[in-house]
Order: structure tokens, then C-alpha cells, then sequence
């Protein structure tokens, strides 16, 4: 049985402002409609493809891959799962792997760089102060080091969901080409950095050789990530999955509802997008905290709250006490997320309470 302060604790969230994450979004009730009637098969029970026997898991993994112009997809519980599948595919412990400073894959995933599990090598990179990537810095480390992948992550979570542009996603996987390079794009919300760039999210995912992408973010599917690459690829990751222990059998119950996401709910994102800027304007003026108004791209907002002299964890922590929930990402900053069940009157409703609450911090 659930211990009562765990129920008091679910409903007080419930009761609070939760800007905290889009992973918190909610079904569509035509994905309600969609799994209550999809048909299904044991996903578990592999031909020598490694192709499951659910149907309409089969029917997202192929739109996945055409939307993103590869191959074929696989269809996973959560997108770490996903990286961590595309890893193991493209590199073995020992090998380097050139990844962002400030990478989610590297900075929370971690699996893949522990010794003791993944065993991978990071050599590090950094973003550009317009978020984008220097290839120079890139030829410079795949000169100097055995680099058997190279990491990208779009939208960038810890920079404030900024966007590499179809350019420097291009220019970088020609590079890495030329050395044999694979390139794996962690894209957990890589329908947002189409949106946000306006341009078609194979622009986005074309140059590279995987992509991971989640459909339980922003598109409010409530289960699932999707890893897409080419046949070779693909066939291999799905002789991994089975190893370690990822597949799944009537797995078409959630996968109805990711249709959904794909079909209906990429273009809804700029509506998130729009809140996000809106938001942005508003807590804009507070005076002891920081924003980088470059990083104003997609749904998130990041506020730097060193001038308070209180660790980000406070500042959350007192938000939460005035019903305002919002992440703390490292310990000077915190971030407020839109997404679909964010209406504009909560987005000025916690603009209101964190500008209160700032202003307050100015008097004492």
C-alpha cells in the first residue's frame, strides 16, 4: 500500500503551478480514443529481423522513420534508453566519444560513461556563445583522438532548449563523416527545434546516422521514445535490445497514442513555443536574477539566480512554499517549462508569483 505522506504528497502537487517539466503533460483524449481501441501483438516475440508481432507498434516505428528520413525505428520506453541502445549499436567500452560539456546524456544519463557500465571515453566539446558548434574545435579533437562517435543533443536542455540550425547540423556530420565518425542525435525534443527553426524536422535529423527523439514530452504521448538510423544500424540495435533486456509485448496500447503525438500534435508545439516567449518577456525585468535572451528558442525559460546569493535549490524551495513548482538544473539556475496543459493565464499566474517573490529578495 502507498504510505499516506506519499498520497499527500501526490495531491499536494497536483494542487501547486507545475512549470517544472513538459514530461509532465497529459493525454489528448484522441490518444485516450486511439489506445482504448489499437490492436495489438506480443511485441516480445521476435522473427529473425528482431521485428515484434504488434502491429501498431510496427506502425510508429515506420512513421518515426519517415519522419525523420531514416530506415527504420525501434520503439523504447524512455529516451535513455534510446541513447543508451544507440551506444552500445555504434561503440564498444574503451572507444572515445566526442560529447557536449553540458550534454543530458552525459551530464544525467551518465550509464554510458561510467566504467564500471557503458565504459565509453568522453572527449569533450563546448557550444559557441550563439549555441551552435565550432568545427574547428571538432577537426582539432577528431585529429588528435581516436573518435568513434560523436554526440549531439537538439534542443539543448542545459542551454536553455536552444537549437542547433539544419547548418551546423550539416556541417558537423560532413566532418565526422570524413573520419568515419557516427553521429548519434540525442533529439528528446527535436520536434521542438523544427518548430521553434521552421524548418522540416528532416533538416534536422537527415545528416546524422541515429536520432533518438520522445514522444512523451511536448507531444504528450504518456510512454515512450523512439530511436531511428538506417537498416544496418537499426537491425543491430534491435539484437541489443534484446540482450539487454528492452523489449516489450503488448506494447501497442501506448504506441497508439505516440501515433497521435506524430500526427497531430508537432505543429501544436509553437503554441508552447509562444508561451515560453511570453513568459520570458514577463520575469525579463526581474533585476537580481539573469537571463540570456539568446536562449529564448523553445519551450523553456532559464532563469541565474547567483545575484540572490541563494542556491538555485532555495530559490525552488521557496517558489514551491508560494504554489509555484519549477526545476532546479544546476546550482545557480532554474528552469520553467511550457507545454500543453500550461495555459497563458499560468504562465502570467507564475510570472506573477516569481517577480513577488524576487522583488521581496531586493527589499531584505
Amino acid at each position: 500500500m502507498m504510505k499516506l505522506d506519499q498520497m499527500e504528497h501526490m495531491h499536494t502537487i497536483k494542487t501547486l503551478l507545475d512549470l517544472r517539466s513538459d514530461t509532465s503533460t497529459m493525454p489528448t483524449p484522441p490518444m485516450w480514443e486511439a489506445m482504448r481501441n489499437a490492436e495489438l501483438g506480443d511485441g516480445g516475440r521476435v522473427d529473425l529481423t528482431g521485428r515484434g508481432e504488434d502491429p501498431t507498434v510496427y506502425e510508429l516505428e515506420a512513421l518515426s522513420a519517415e519522419l525523420t528520413g531514416k530506415d527504420d525505428g525501434i520503439f523504447m520506453p524512455t529516451g535513455s534508453l534510446g541513447n543508451h541502445l544507440a551506444m552500445y549499436s555504434a561503440a564498444q567500452p574503451g572507444d572515445q566519444v566526442l560529447v557536449e560539456e553540458k550534454a543530458h546524456i552525459y551530464i544525467n544519463e551518465k550509464f554510458d560513461f561510467l566504467p564500471e557500465y557503458g565504459g565509453k571515453v568522453p572527449v569533450i566539446y563546448h557550444l559557441t556563445g550563439d549555441y551552435q558548434i565550432d568545427p574547428d574545435e571538432i577537426q582539432r579533437l577528431l585529429d588528435t583522438h581516436a573518435i568513434k562517435v560523436l554526440c549531439l543533443e537538439n534542443t539543448h536542455n542545459y542551454s536553455s532548449g536552444t537549437c542547433l540550425t539544419p547548418e551546423t547540423t550539416a556541417k558537423i556530420c560532413a566532418l565526422a563523416h570524413r573520419y568515419g565518425v557516427h553521429v548519434h542525435l540525442d533529439g528528446a525534443r527535436i520536434f521542438n527545434a523544427a518548430v521553434a527553426l521552421g524548418c522540416d524536422v528532416k533538416e534536422l535529423t537527415g545528416p546524422v546516422d541515429s536520432v533518438m527523439f520522445c514522444i512523451s514530452k511536448g507531444l504528450c504521448a504518456p510512454v515512450g521514445s523512439l530511436l531511428c538510423g538506417n537498416a544496418a544500424f537499426i537491425e543491430k540495435a534491435q539484437a541489443v535490445r534484446k540482450i539487454v533486456g528492452t523489449l516489450m509485448r503488448q506494447a501497442g496500447v501506448i504506441a497508439a497514442a505516440g501515433i497521435v503525438a506524430l500526427r497531430e500534435n508537432i505543429e501544436r508545439l509553437a503554441e508552447d513555443h509562444a508561451n515560453a516567449a511570453h513568459l520570458g518577456k514577463l520575469l525579463g525585468d526581474i533585476a537580481n536574477v539573469t537571463m540570456d535572451p539568446k536562449a529564448d528558442q523553445s519551450n523553456f525559460v532559464y532563469l541565474n539566480v547567483t545575484p540572490t546569493g541563494l542556491s538555485a535549490q532555495e530559490v525552488a524551495n521557496a517558489l514551491r512554499e508560494r504554489g509555484l513548482l519549477v526545476a532546479k538544473m544546476t546550482d545557480d539556475s532554474i528552469r520553467f517549462a511550457t507545454h500543453r496543459d500550461i495555459t497563458r493565464r499560468d504562465v502570467e499566474q507564475a510570472a506573477e508569483i516569481a517577480k513577488a517573490y524576487f522583488a521581496g529578495l531586493a527589499l531584505e
